[in-house]
């Protein structure tokens, strides 16, 4: 599976998603870390994602990637969104459901989708709320779903 073919958070610390850095590569004839981080500001934070811009630079360049390089990768861009996710719910979002008597019951993480479970008071306020806070918190490019319990 190309690195293309998984729309995933790639830069959690300055909120970029794969499609944008692709984006930017093949418009820009980006070549290095540095050119992506200057262009899109992935890479910009902590460099745990340097080596998932590697990765979609030698794609883009239609170079062979080590496969257990691609899953430590993939394996890496999980554990981090979903931390990313979850601590934006729990410690910013969560509170600010209090008053429409709602609560987050679960989040689900799939690549750039979100599942979020709300219980409690059903309002489509919150629903929305949540929604627009993971994409401001977390990345604009979260594909959001609100389920009510």
């Amino acid at each position: 599976m190309s690195s293309e073919s998984r729309r995933r958070l790639i830069c959690r610390c300055m909120g970029v998603a794969s499609p944008r850095v692709f984006e930017a590569i093949r418009a820009h004839g980006l070549t290095s870390v540095a050119e992506v981080t200057k262009a899109v500001r992935a890479g910009g934070g902590c460099g745990v994602c340097h080596p998932e811009i590697e990765e979609i630079l030698a794609d883009v360049r239609g170079e062979p990637v080590d496969p257990s390089v691609a899953l430590e990768n993939q394996l890496v861009c999980r554990l981090e969104t979903t931390s990313r996710v979850e601590g934006s719910v729990a410690s910013l979002i969560g509170p600010r459901l209090e008053p429409f008597g709602a609560r987050v019951e679960s989040v689900h993480v799939d690549g750039l989708a979100v599942r979020v479970r709300l219980g409690g008071a059903s309002d489509p306020a919150a629903a929305a709320l949540v929604g627009e806070k993971l994409r401001k918190y977390v990345c604009e490019d979260l594909e959001v779903e609100i389920e009510d319990s």
